[in-house]
């Protein structure tokens, strides 16, 4: 497994296709969550900060980028949804074992910057797209090995043994029609236990992972 942090300084975005025309209209943008993936890209739920005189809906005059729906608006700035389909966020989609996970996103001051991750050769393979579709101004790699001696020390020897299982049969694929049933068959023990199970393994990793965001 691999974590990735990529980052673009705020020169460098102006550069790139549709990133430097979105921070025309908005000052800052922050990914929240995700709230559906599909063949066109990715519906995000955000929170942004327009410049004076801006409105969402020039948003759907990108590309690459459609405003859905506005939720509410405070002075933090306003909730809304948006559809990204991006060649960088299509290519998240596309990859197997990959998982982008927020808040990460847009700053007019501070740049972009994202994290992720995922299994060695396709966090490798992602990371070689990125650098041809908009290359990062740094990438920090850390690698966790599936020993008693690296960061997966914390899971339990069958928290280890469902994880890998669940890996080698695809269950976190994209698409993938592997169920829990099918898990539990194969290892011998209910649906419900190798449920728990993974609910632990999968909170465990995703708080150690986005640790750093704190």
């Amino acid at each position: 497994m691999r974590k990735v942090l990529l980052r673009w300084k705020v020169s460098s975005l102006g550069s790139i296709e549709e990133i430097g025309k979105l921070l025309e209209i908005a000052k800052r943008i922050e990914v929240i969550g995700h709230l559906s993936l599909g063949s066109e890209g990715v519906t995000q739920l955000v929170e942004l900060q327009l410049h004076e005189g801006r409105a969402l809906e020039e948003i759907s005059d990108l590309n690459s980028f459609k405003f859905i729906e506005k939720h509410e608006e405070d002075d933090n700035g306003i909730l809304a949804s948006i559809l990204c389909t991006h060649p960088f966020a299509k290519t998240a989609i596309e990859l197997s074992n990959i998982y982008v996970y927020p808040p990460y996103g847009i700053d007019s001051e501070r740049g972009m910057e994202i994290r992720m991750y995922g299994l060695s050769d396709s966090i490798r393979r992602f990371v070689g797209l990125v650098k041809a579709v908009m290359p990062p101004d740094s990438i920090s790699v850390q690698t966790f090995k599936a020993n008693g001696d690296s960061d997966y020390g914390f899971l339990t020897e069958k928290q280890k043994e469902v994880l890998a299982l669940a890996v080698r049969r695809g269950y976190y694929d994209e698409g993938s029609v592997v169920t829990l049933k099918q898990l539990a068959d194969e290892m011998g023990i209910a649906r419900s236990t190798i449920g728990e199970h993974l609910k632990r393994v999968e909170s465990e990793i995703m708080k150690r992972a986005g640790g750093d965001i704190a």
